[in-house]
């Protein structure tokens, strides 16, 4: 998805010399192609996330659509109040970028991984979050957040450990709404980002075991479809969301607040429990670990279907 941003993000600064790039440190074997073309409109500003992000706001209040591109964690974490007070707070037209999202950096540990970065963004007014799952959804992403104006939080993960695939069968898609992928009548699966291609095994899973179950994508997280989540509560025995960041704050936690009070299918929340990962591994590994591999969030969901409860702090 990194590549599809970043040739997504060329076409439009050759159209819009008015878009602005900044970057902490990050990009090499990606960005050179951006930087060459454009270097009256590309900085690096190396390892200084909170500078980057003061600058992003100068450049903004000069009248520059700027793009912040930087490591998730360090981009809403490292310089978080400066993103809340240089940025959101006035409404600066600045589209932060997190890329190596969730578990993405694997082998770094906790200092890398990015878990609580959706959930920042949520808290702060005037911030907008798109989390695309493929790269359909990752070029739609980018031109939404670029045409529009307003701080914006695009999430960039990594969807397997492959190359990127394409999961949507059709290019005209409304990025800001929930998207349904596969459809089915029992259970509907919801993921935002990064999970995508877990959940569609997921579906695999439950369909061997005689469970009719749907797929939607939620890639703009906030503000989130709140009908379409409404819609489907109404015509499902339960929603599971999946996610690759902590169950407190992230998309789940949104969609929770839509369909809390209301009768219907009932919410399993499903993401990184509440605690600190200090292990590595491959990205499949750690998602095991965190009860989040395609197998284990199956059982899960079978598990809930046969007690008829939600618990999505259940030990893993």
């Amino acid at each position: 998805m990194r590549s599809k941003f970043i040739d997504t993000t060329i076409e439009l600064m050759r159209k819009n010399k008015n878009i602005f790039f900044l970057t902490a440190d990050m990009g090499y074997g990606a960005l050179e192609g951006l930087s060459e073309e454009f270097p009256d409109r590309f900085i690096n500003v190396g390892v200084s996330e909170a500078n980057a992000a003061g600058i992003a706001a100068g450049l903004a209040l000069s009248g520059y659509r700027v793009i912040f591109y930087a490591q998730a964690s360090f981009a809403t974490m490292r310089c978080f109040e400066q993103v809340r007070l240089d940025i959101a707070s006035n409404n600066l037209d600045v589209k932060i970028v997190g890329t190596s999202a969730g578990f993405t950096l694997c082998q770094y540990g906790v200092s890398h991984f990015a878990m609580e970065d959706v959930g920042l963004m949520r808290l702060l007014p005037n911030m907008k979050i798109l989390c695309p799952g493929d790269i359909l959804e990752a070029e739609l992403a980018t031109k939404f957040a670029l045409k529009n104006q307003g701080p914006f939080y695009l999430r960039i993960g990594r969807t397997n450990n492959g190359p990127d695939v394409k999961v949507h069968s059709k290019n005209t898609l409304d990025i800001s709404r929930i998207i349904k992928i596969k459809d089915g009548k029992n259970v509907a699966l919801i993921t935002s980002g990064s999970m995508m291609l877990t959940a569609l095994k997921v579906k695999d899973v439950l369909e061997s075991k005689g469970v009719s179950t749907a797929l939607f994508s939620v890639p703009m997280v906030k503000p989130i479809d709140q009908t379409g989540i409404k819609k489907i509560q109404d015509k499902f025995k339960m929603i599971v969301s999946i996610e690759e960041h902590y169950i407190t704050g992230g998309a789940g936690s949104a969609i929770e607040e839509v369909i809390t009070g209301r009768n219907g299918a009932k919410l399993l929340k499903l993401g990184n429990p509440d605690i600190f990962l200090h292990v590595t591994g491959s990205r499949d590994y750690l998602l095991s670990k965190c009860g989040l591999s395609p197998v284990k969030i199956a059982s899960r969901v079978m598990s809930g279907l046969k007690n008829k409860h939600n618990n999505s702090n259940e030990k893993i």
